[in-house]
């Protein structure tokens, strides 16, 4: 490799294309932790210009930005040269963000000078064989098209009319990354040249009160200039043939904002397929592309790509892709892994393989798994992996994916039957133990264990995983009996002890299991609360008081047995918000009523032949409502 301290103006006056490979990570630079730090440094650097001028000193210290990465393209003569960028996009980008605005703020004050030099440190001179070649920078694709509508604008005030700004709930919502950035940096040069003193360094970037001449105007963007362009410091380093990019690259990482786990296992897999002599480009825009561009059209999405959103990972949130390739990676290693060493772990799984990966084989299998993992995240209830993945959204139980990934993986052979019926079995295995207070602090090894039972089977069936489940002993891993269910379910304070989200899924299921026995069915698309029929809090006079002992005092065993029922599953239902808030802890004639006329719920059907709510009617129906879960969640007899 060749090593060479440049400025900015060896960077962009000579013909040629910084081309950001398509693989890497899009713009991630940010107002306060880069655009404001690196303006600030601007300003200083053209207030050492006049304390220089001022004191007749030769020497003015440079402003070292960092480093750049660049390997050469050979293409013909008739090309502009290009250079892969492999690290140091964000510096690069940013600095011709910040010509191409600068270039744009002064373009009115008529300087020839200003004029013709920022356009040959934007622009590349023609002729071009592609249109394109006339940029000096070349994004990856998913920002390609914001860098060119910024390049060509001319304007701040063209930029803000092709990217008006749009508010959500009162809020503002931040328009492209790319575009934040060129703005600000206008915004930032109209405030500099509006200060009105050249001479006074405590006047450099203030907004003037008055009007400033255009000749003082073209004085200060000439020094801001020169600070640009010959005082900014970079180390350019020429990677040669027998250089390796990702050794080079991933050395490099610790500078600037951290790579994600993903973006390194993009780069690593597309310099891999390079070096292969593979298609890259048609490799990325059919498997990688998705990954970087899928929308996300939930309207609390901050980011508005889907596989950029963060979930939470335990105590700790990170965004959807690194998350579904430290599921990936369980499911290929079956090792319990830590997320921070994602990459490193794919590297040796990668590197593992007997013979040399196909790229292509290797991200088409990817693809697919990304798309099982993509329903398990957002699931859609019109398919038995996606009710089940409802299931393991409300029990907050991930370690079961990477099981699903193999089965998903052999569905084709297995028959949608067996598939299906294990997930009922494991839908039951969670759940009757979420139910029976069961920890799921083992779940780990359960499904590592259970991954290791179903590679080494010759053929997947039901009947074999209902009896490695069944053979699982101790209250780490046991699958509860329907004595063990019973006692919780009836009798527990499953509403005080479970999250209101698990509860409600576990009416909602029962919901729907008595609704298919029935000719006419709906699906539950209101969202519906949880009722107390008999209230936490009770109006006194609409309901019994507590037991109390011969002496007046409160019975306490009384008083214990009665707060478990009134949140156990017998006095729970589902009612819609309005009628929660409305008749909350009025007495059962009043309630009994209402939920008869104006609930279409299986569930709330039962109240039409009850007329008393007492502790014993509530201990009736949670056996009554056990009979059914007993039959959704299965336990069975092998």
């Amino acid at each position: 490799m060749k090593t060479d301290k440049i400025v900015v103006s060896d960077l962009f006056e000579k013909p040629r294309r910084y081309l950001i490979p398509l693989f890497q990570r899009g713009y991630v630079w940010t107002r306060d932790e880069q655009w404001s730090p690196l303006w600030e440094d601007m300003l200083n650097l053209v207030e050492a210009l006049h304390n220089q001028r001022a004191s007749n000193t030769k020497n003015l210290r440079k402003h070292f930005l960092g480093a750049i990465v660049i390997q050469q393209q050979s293409l013909g003569v008739r090309h502009v040269p290009v250079s892969d960028v492999i690290d140091g996009q964000q510096r690069i980008t940013t600095l011709q963000l910040l010509l191409v605005a600068f270039r744009d703020t002064v373009l009115n004050l008529g300087s020839g000078f200003l004029n013709a030099t920022l356009q040959r440190l934007t622009q590349n001179p023609e002729p071009y064989i592609d249109n394109e070649e006339c940029f000096k920078i070349w994004p990856t694709s998913v920002y390609r098209d914001d860098f060119k509508t910024l390049a060509l604008a001319g304007s701040a005030s063209v930029v803000e009319s092709k990217f008006p700004p749009v508010r959500y709930r009162k809020k503002l919502l931040p328009r492209p990354q790319l575009v934040e950035a060129y703005l600000f940096f206008c915004n930032q040069i109209n405030q500099y040249l509006s200060s009105d003193n050249l001479d006074s360094s405590e006047n450099v970037g203030k907004q003037s009160s008055g009007n400033v001449s255009i000749e003082k105007k073209i004085q200060l963007a000439d020094d801001l200039l020169e600070a640009i362009i010959r005082h900014v410091q970079i180390v350019e380093i020429n990677l040669e043939s027998e250089d390796d990019p990702q050794i080079i690259f991933e050395t490099l990482n610790a500078r600037g904002v951290p790579l994600s786990p993903s973006d390194l296992i993009r780069n690593f897999i597309f310099l891999y397929a390079t070096r292969q002599q593979e298609n890259v480009v048609e490799l990325y825009e059919k498997y990688w592309k998705p990954f970087d561009e899928t929308q996300d059209n939930n309207s609390r999405s901050k980011t508005k790509r889907f596989w950029k959103e963060e979930e939470r990972h335990g105590r700790f949130k990170t965004n959807r892709l690194d998350l579904f390739f430290y599921h990936y990676l369980t499911y290929q290693t079956e090792s319990d892994l830590k997320l921070g060493h994602i990459f490193q772990e794919f590297k040796d799984w990668w590197d593992n393989n007997k013979e040399p990966r196909s790229t292509k084989d290797a991200l088409s299998t990817l693809a697919g798994a990304s798309e099982v993992y993509r329903s398990l995240i957002s699931p859609k209830r019109d398919s038995k992996l996606g009710k089940f993945a409802s299931v393991l959204r409300a029990l907050d139980t991930t370690t079961v994916y990477p099981v699903i990934f193999f089965l998903e993986s052999r569905r084709s052979e297995a028959g949608d039957s067996e598939i299906n019926g294990i997930y009922d079995d494991l839908e039951s295995y969670l759940v009757r133990r979420a139910i029976c207070n069961l920890t799921p602090k083992n779940y780990n090894r359960v499904f590592f264990s259970l991954l290791k039972h179903l590679r080494g089977q010759e053929k997947i069936t039901r009947l074999n995983i209902q009896r490695h489940l069944l053979s699982l002993e101790g209250e780490s891993s046991v699958w509860p009996n329907d004595d063990s269910f019973r006692q919780h379910f009836v009798f527990d304070p499953l509403y005080e002890r479970l999250r209101s989200t698990r509860v409600q899924m576990i009416l909602d299921t029962i919901e729907q299991s008595l609704a298919t026995s029935f000719q006419e069915s709906f699906s539950l698309n209101t969202y519906l609360s949880i009722e107390h029929i008999w209230p936490q809090k009770p109006e006194p006079s609409a309901w019994p008081p507590f037991p109390s002992n011969e002496d007046g005092t409160p019975n306490l065993s009384s008083f214990l047995k009665r707060q478990n029922l009134i949140n156990s599953i017998g006095n729970l239902t589902l009612v819609t918000p309005s009628f929660n808030s409305s008749l909350r802890n009025r007495s059962f004639t009043t309630k009994q009523p209402t939920i008869i006329k104006e609930s279409r719920l299986r569930l709330n059907a039962y109240f039409q032949d009850i007329n008393t709510w007492t502790e014993e009617d509530i201990i009736h129906r949670g056996e009554k409502l056990f009979v059914y879960a007993q039959q959704v969640w299965a336990r069975p007899k092998v």
